[in-house]
């Protein structure tokens, strides 16, 4: 016979065969835990936003800068000011193109004066011509007369033969004076003037030309608006690239956003936003909403920075918002798992 020992201590000792069991039991059931938890992890969905940076402004919105390089002699204009479309805003040094300018009004001037003094003396000579002409008409037809009395008072033999030739030759000469007259070149006048008003004519386009210089040297606002003026000083030396102002006219706002190159081929017109104003920060933190209305279609730079710029609608919520003020949001654009999410796989 076998020997049997009975304990008090509890309940037997699991054989080897329940241990195994409840191994696979417990191996089951985390496997299908695991199983589950990825597979909600795959049915979970998780909104995907870019971060975005920007500013508020108006439906009429310009950025004013230099169209040319050049020195800043006056300011006319601050922040704050509102302007109406052309005034001034800024006047660069012209110095140069202003001393152009009057050098080619004056030889612009001289020209005139020139072109009128020649047609003035073409007038006179040809007043002379037209009376030289009638005179030598008139004595061509004198001749005329004299040598047909001759001519009769030679058949009649009561003039001489050598009259006759003296008149016959006069009769000539008169005819000759008239023909050389008549014939004279009155063109040669009209490529003298065609010549001087020519020339007056690209005096005169210097002129303007040296006028258009001046005028790209004047920066004037594009649009009616408040101005927003950037930092710049009498003497600077600006280029086409220097942003001078912003002009924010009309009544409906807008949020402009840049986003930066490498998330911008996922924002599309129509994606929402939400967006935090740095107005609003700290216990009055409010949310702003709206959503993408147009895409500029160019890739632009801000130093190292490249970035595409969405203009999108904006609600104030009757909160006072003035134009400049800067926003920090995030641009939705689509779903994906919750895994993708969190490692970051898309």
């Amino acid at each position: 016979m076998g020997i049997f020992q009975k304990t008090d201590a509890g309940d037997l000792p699991l054989t080897t065969q329940e241990r195994r069991l409840k191994q696979r039991r417990f191996l089951t059931y985390g496997l299908a835990t695991a199983v589950g938890m990825i597979l909600a992890g795959f049915a979970i969905r998780v909104n995907q936003y870019v971060p975005a940076s920007g500013y508020v402004t108006t439906e009429h919105y310009a950025e004013v800068r230099s169209p040319v390089v050049g020195l800043i002699s006056n300011i006319l204009v601050q922040s704050g000011a509102r302007v109406k479309q052309g005034d001034l805003l800024v006047q660069l040094s012209c110095a140069e193109e202003q001393a152009s300018l009057e050098e080619s009004r004056n030889q612009a001037q001289k020209a005139e004066a020139e072109l009128k003094q020649r047609e003035t003396q073409i007038a006179e000579q040809k007043r002379r011509l037209s009376e030289d002409s009638a005179v030598a008409n008139l004595r061509l037809q004198n001749a005329m007369s004299r040598l047909t009395r001759t001519r009769e008072g030679m058949t009649r033999g009561l003039v001489a033969g050598s009259v006759l030739e003296d008149d016959q030759l006069k009769e000539q000469l008169a005819r000759a004076e008239l023909d050389s007259l008549l014939k004279k070149d009155l063109s040669l006048y009209e490529k003298d003037l065609t010549v001087l008003r020519q020339e007056l004519e690209s005096r005169q386009d210097a002129a303007a030309r040296a006028e258009a210089a001046i005028r790209a040297r004047e920066i004037r606002a594009p649009i009616a608006g408040q101005v927003l003026r950037y930092e710049f000083v009498l003497g600077e030396l600006v280029r086409p690239e220097t942003l001078l102002y912003e002009i924010f006219g009309g009544e409906k706002q807008i949020l402009k956003l840049r986003i930066l190159e490498r998330h911008a081929l996922r924002v599309a017109v129509g994606n929402r936003y939400y967006a935090w104003l740095a107005s609003y920060r700290g216990l009055r933190r409010v949310r702003f909403r709206g959503e993408v209305q147009y895409l500029r279609n160019v890739i632009q730079s801000d130093g190292q920075t490249t970035y595409r710029v969405a203009f999108c609608s904006f609600d104030s919520q009757n909160h006072a918002v003035p134009p400049g003020t800067t926003a920090e949001a995030k641009v939705y654009y689509g779903k994906t798992c919750l895994w993708f999410f969190l490692f970051g796989l898309n």
